[in-house]
């Protein structure tokens, strides 16, 4: 993979962070400073895959026989730790090393399990949920984790209404949770939701004394940038902006996973080059690293280190405006389409990552079409595409990308070179993510193409499919095809509204079908997270959600 730049994984952080229903100017202004203006690569990696060190050895990380430490070597800082406002990569790795919620992400292929909840019933049409908690649960002050602290988590976060907020507040409001004892509760939803156990896992639970006690003005949201009031595994130990955090394992944590034993401190060290996260992992001074190079990748495989082999499941597209200028035209954009070379697409990645066939991963099953046909560059398919257009003499098409963003420039001049061979001509404009958000909030200023990168925050088409093509979400980022289809409306509400799965499948194949006839966008590919680790550790450090869990792995004993 090209190396990614400073500012591109700040764009990152910041694509995540504001991952809402609405978002206005001073908000995002607000939350740009708290993220340090960083967008959030989601973290949709599959299974690490151990390459064996030469010879046979094991490489355990520097003097790991006295210390129970794993370090994280990121080029992504940690913005803001506030369980109902931060919310991408690097943040929910730490919001799950000090919070606690109702279910988790678990396992590979990752699936909600059960945590706070040890029962979690929903009524046939998925719009009543009753929960029992484990009294076992106690907050880091010794308090219980009671019905109480759930439902002020839950309305605090419709409140902010930030961060994973855009999950509930479509269906939820401060009335939809209801406390029956001190163990028991209900939900009752505005509209059924067959996907909700698949966002629950993103609620974490804050202790409610502590935040009243450090409200300010603010709900407690300045004090929850850096401070926790958890029930989860770790305390803050260290917490330098910009540097490196520390958590350290709490003696008291009411829950121990079976197979492993958890690290007794998680460190996430700040280091922003590529090369210098490979140089780390060599030196024994961390032990997971993340955005390598293609060259850190395969200098780290080669030197016996564990390393990802698996596509996610969060495409990247060029999104065309499918609401004014050329790109309306449904045969514009099949020659678009076409003239695209997905293959030197690929190239620009080394290789790492899947050719789509559509809207959806092809290892996103059971939902991905399987009937659907690899995109593939047909230069001549566009000319006679284009000429069924209004336009078969071409046009200026606007490409509007991050500003040193390596790869999405790159993408630009494939798509540059395609169109020109047709006679459509590539104006690309490097912009600030906050302007390409601004540009994509309206369908008149909204660019004739633009490259998102999707976030995997649940194993759910919903997460990809309503987000970005249903009408009600033009507007926002991930929508920025706005995309109009009253028949895609109409199926995606049914979708997330169905309980039954065959019928649900049958829902997203139909979907899936529909946009790619419509020719909606650039479903450029998913890459293959380039991630290495340290040989050596039980149990899952890669989930296919974003973010990993420090109570999923541990060490294995010495030998």
């Amino acid at each position: 993979m090209a190396s990614r730049a400073i500012w591109e994984q700040h764009m990152q952080n910041l694509q995540e962070a504001l991952r809402t229903e609405h978002i206005d100017r001073r908000t995002f202004t607000k939350v740009a400073a708290a993220a340090a203006g960083a967008m959030g690569l989601a973290g949709t990696v599959g299974v690490a895959s151990a390459a064996p060190a030469p010879g046979g050895k094991v490489l355990l990380p520097r003097n790991q026989a006295d210390i129970n430490t794993f370090i994280v070597g990121s080029g992504q800082d940690i913005s803001n730790l506030d369980p109902h406002t931060g919310h991408d990569y690097s943040i929910a790795w730490a919001q799950k090393a000090c919070y606690d919620s109702l279910l988790r992400y678990s396992g590979v292929p990752t699936e909600p399990v059960l945590h706070l909840a040890t029962e979690f019933a929903g009524n046939t049409d998925a719009t009543e949920f009753s929960i029992t908690l484990t009294d076992a649960a106690k907050f880091h002050d010794g308090s219980a984790v009671t019905a109480e602290a759930v439902q002020y988590n839950f309305n605090r976060m419709l409140r902010k209404n930030l961060g994973v907020a855009y999950m509930f507040s479509a269906f939820m409001d401060e009335n939809s949770v209801s406390v029956v004892d001190p163990t028991h509760l209900k939900i009752a939803l505005n509209k059924p939701f067959a996907p909700f156990e698949a966002v629950v896992p993103w609620l974490f639970i804050a202790n409610p004394a502590v935040i009243e006690a450090n409200a300010g003005d603010d709900e407690g949201e300045t004090y929850l940038l850096d401070h926790e009031a958890g029930s989860g595994p770790y305390t803050i130990g260290k917490w330098e902006l910009g540097s490196g955090y520390e958590f350290n394992r709490w003696a008291d944590y009411w829950w121990q996973p079976e197979d492993v034993t958890m690290v007794d401190t998680l460190v996430w060290s700040v280091i922003r080059e590529a090369s210098s996260r490979r140089i780390a992992m060599e030196a024994g001074e961390a032990h997971y690293v993340d955005f390598l190079t293609a060259e850190d990748y395969e200098g780290l495989k080669d030197g016996g280190f564990a390393v990802n082999t698996e596509a996610g499941i969060g495409p990247f597209a060029i999104k065309l405006n499918n609401s004014t200028g050329p790109t309306a035209d449904v045969n514009v954009r099949a020659a678009i389409l076409q003239s695209f070379d997905y293959e030197a697409a690929l190239q620009v990645v080394s290789g790492y990552g899947e050719i789509m066939q559509g809207p959806l991963a092809t290892n996103m099953k059971p939902w991905h079409d399987d009937s659907l046909v690899t995109l593939k560059y047909d230069i001549e398919g566009a000319k006679a595409s284009l000429a069924k257009s209004a336009y078969p003499d071409g046009f200026e098409l606007e490409y509007v990308y991050v500003a040193d963003f390596t790869l999405e420039e790159q993408w630009g001049l494939i798509l540059l070179q395609g169109c020109s061979e047709i006679g459509i001509d590539v104006k690309m404009t490097p912009l600030v993510w906050p302007d390409m958000v601004a540009r994509a909030a309206d369908a008149a200023t909204s660019p004739g193409a633009i490259a998102i990168y999707a976030g995997t925050d649940y194993l759910d088409p919903d997460n990809f499919l309503y987000a970005s093509y249903h009408s009600s979400q033009a507007g926002t980022w991930s929508a920025a095809s706005q995309y109009n289809n009253p028949d895609v409306d109409a199926l995606l509400d049914e979708g997330r509204s169905t309980v039954d799965q065959e019928r649900r499948i049958e829902i997203y194949n139909e979907v899936q079908q529909k946009l790619v006839a419509d020719s909606v966008e650039i479903w450029v590919y998913v890459e293959i997270p380039l991630v290495a680790l340290a040989n050596g550790l039980e149990g899952n450090v890669l989930i296919q959600t974003m973010g990993g869990d420090a109570r999923e792995f541990g060490w294995a004993p010495a030998s």
